[in-house]
């Protein structure tokens, strides 16, 4: 978790089908055509990503990231595969050097203690006693740059998003919820000084925030393979001490956007907690001023939303709803909606 007030930046990370295929014994040939018919299937479904160069390819199995221990820095295109049933997220802190000394990831683990207590007496109603445990995390705190990184990403669905990586030490983290507790999720990262070859990617949609005027789309959002580019106009903390991110949402007919808004806020004791209220499918995460960073998605037909992680963002004007429209094809012959 990351946590922010105007003179300090707090931060944490804490704790916290098989397929089967059953025939008749005399139907042998059926049960053959079947199994074909479903290696076709995954085929034509497979998502066939574009080449953006830097890609490190990340999983989650359960509580865990896998990963190389080293990357080059540069331009970097994490894709991201979540296949626990969880959801979570993808975020890249840049650890800092205080005094002349590397803040290394033995250090970063001195922080989950401190929110182990403090979210217990949250969720326990006392919030008070709560944020005032927040005053026992490091002191280098401030000094940690919250870089980007891949969005909420739902169980067995995949997230790409490219970001600008300077050489240093990071930590990858996840804190959404399940049962109240944070994920036990983080992961060291090292930077290296030899950067990849890489170059920022060529949007084919914009999008913006800010604390001002909240998510604006500057292009009309368009069907298949998307790059969109996610400006950050500018950075700072909201009421429940932290920056602000991107999210996409995936609505169905039966989803709920008071559900989404009121889930988007660590702080309520709901909120972030597992299991999501609807389909995420990656994002941009919070990132200073000035940055932007580059979601690859394919857009099908449907009706989505992009959705900031700030106590009510509809409020804020960072839900924003937004349809995919169905093909003229699609609309003859009647298909789905």
């Amino acid at each position: 978790m990351k946590i922010k007030n105007q003179n300090s930046v707090l931060w944490m990370t804490v704790l916290f089908c098989g397929f089967m295929i059953s025939c008749n014994n005399g139907d042998k040939k059926s049960a053959v055509i079947h199994e074909v018919s479903m290696e076709v299937n995954a085929v034509e479904e497979k998502t066939t990503w574009p080449d953006l160069g830097n890609v490190v390819e990340v999983q989650s199995t359960g509580m865990n990231f896998i990963l190389p221990d080293e990357i080059p820095s540069g331009w970097t295109t994490f894709r991201y595969s979540n296949e626990s049933p969880m959801a979570h997220f993808l975020l890249v802190d840049k650890l800092p050097v205080v005094e002349g000394k590397q803040i290394t990831y033995e250090d970063f683990e001195e922080i989950p203690p401190v929110f182990i207590t403090a979210m217990d007496l949250i969720n326990a109603g006392k919030t008070e006693e709560g944020f005032a445990e927040f005053a026992n995390l490091p002191k280098w705190m401030p000094e940690i740059i919250f870089s980007g990184g891949v969005g909420i990403v739902s169980s067995w669905e995949t997230g790409q998003t490219s970001i600008f990586l300077e050489p240093g030490s990071y930590v990858i983290e996840c804190y959404v919820k399940t049962g109240g507790k944070f994920h036990p999720m983080s992961r060291a990262l090292t930077v290296r000084e030899n950067p990849s070859e890489g170059n920022p990617p060529t949007p084919t949609m914009e999008i913006q925030i800010s604390r001002e005027a909240g998510i604006e789309m500057i292009d009309e959002p368009k069907a298949g393979m998307q790059t969109i580019a996610v400006h950050f106009k500018d950075q700072g903390p909201h009421e429940h001490f932290m920056g602000h991110d991107v999210h996409l949402v995936k609505l169905e007919k039966d989803s709920d956007l008071e559900d989404v808004n009121s889930w988007m806020s660590w702080a309520d004791p709901e909120g972030l907690n597992t299991p999501a209220p609807v389909k995420f499918l990656g994002g941009a995460q919070e990132m200073p001023a000035g940055n932007t960073a580059y979601i690859t998605v394919d857009l099908e037909p449907g009706n989505y939303a992009w959705v900031a992680e700030v106590p009510n963002p509809k409020e804020k004007n960072m839900l924003k709803t937004f349809s995919i429209p169905q093909n003229k094809s699609e609309r003859i012959s009647g298909g789905k909606k």
